[in-house]
């Protein structure tokens, strides 16, 4: 099989079969050997059901479920890991990702050579409608980014993609859980590719991360990439040099706590990334795709 479309999806009733008619057509249109892969988060609303009548209907569509709801990062592992295709592609339920770039995603990364892993679906934010609140924090992220890391991803990277399989199982199998995929692969030292499309409304009116998760995204992928590291050793060294300069007084106690407290992030941000690039101790609760309970491991 050529191409598999996994699509990660949590109380999606409402646009499921929406969804997967898009993909289905995209992956006609797209002339490979393909199949749709949903993967639905333990959702409590009736996208089961849904997900299971398009599974009666559609030879080139089957489902599988994560119990209990594990999140948006294991959600997407658990189709990169369940895919059968040579290539994966994970796009968001809510249409935001256009299932139609899908294959001039796979066309780049099939004329790239065997060192580029992934292409990802990128955008700019020119023509977005996200909350003022979440582009600002998108475009200091994006400046940290640039300025200060080590290992730099291709700009707006995040969740859209298409990846060769070999390296979609490597990646799914780690432990990760905060940042987004594209700084997963810059800090494994992998290449990657972009294109840029023009995103799309959604049909929600906010962001289902929330405010609260696009941060720890947003942290957990300047870890990652060294970013924070970074940040971190200029705090320590911005602390210190306070203490060299007055040596006494309250400027250079203040140092001492700042460098103290650099010392701290700088063995945090480490740790974290250590930790997130190793692989998983257990696997993920994935179970075959049915309306109710039951069923045993895939």
């Amino acid at each position: 099989m050529d191409l598999t479309f996994a699509i990660p999806m949590y109380n999606e009733e409402e646009v499921a079969g929406e969804t997967v008619t898009r993909v289905l057509k995209a992956g006609v249109d797209s002339g490979r050997r393909f199949e749709v892969l949903a993967v639905d988060d333990g959702s409590t609303d009736g996208t089961a059901r849904v997900l299971a009548e398009l599974a009666a209907s559609h030879e080139h569509f089957r489902w599988v479920q994560l119990r209990p709801n594990c999140g948006q990062p294991a959600a997407s592992k658990a189709g990169m890991l369940a895919a059968r295709g040579r290539m994966v592609a994970v796009l968001d339920a809510d249409l935001q990702t256009p299932p139609e770039l899908v294959p001039r995603l796979a066309d780049r990364l099939e004329q790239a050579g065997p060192e580029t892993v992934a292409v990802f679906g990128t955008t700019s934010t020119a023509h977005r409608d996200d909350p003022a609140r979440l582009m600002a924090g998108q475009a200091v992220f994006y400046f940290l980014q640039t300025r200060l890391s080590r290992s730099p991803i291709p700009h707006g990277a995040s969740s859209f993609f298409v990846m060769r399989a070999d390296t979609a199982r490597h990646v799914a199998g780690l432990r990760f859980t905060k940042g987004n995929v594209g700084a997963v692969l810059a800090a494994l030292g992998l290449s990657m590719e972009s294109v840029g499309y023009e995103k799309p409304a959604s049909y929600r009116e906010e962001s289902r991360l929330g405010l609260r998760g696009h941060v720890e995204e947003g942290l957990g992928s300047l870890a990652l990439t060294g970013a924070l590291t970074r940040c971190a050793a200029a705090t320590v060294a911005a602390g210190l040099g306070a203490v060299a300069l007055t040596r006494r007084g309250p400027l250079a106690r203040g140092g001492l706590v700042t460098a103290g407290l650099g010392l701290l992030g700088l063995g945090a941000a480490e740790g974290f990334a250590r930790r997130s690039l190793t692989d998983s101790p257990a696997p993920l609760p994935v179970h075959p795709g049915e309306p109710g309970a039951g069923g045993g491991p895939v």
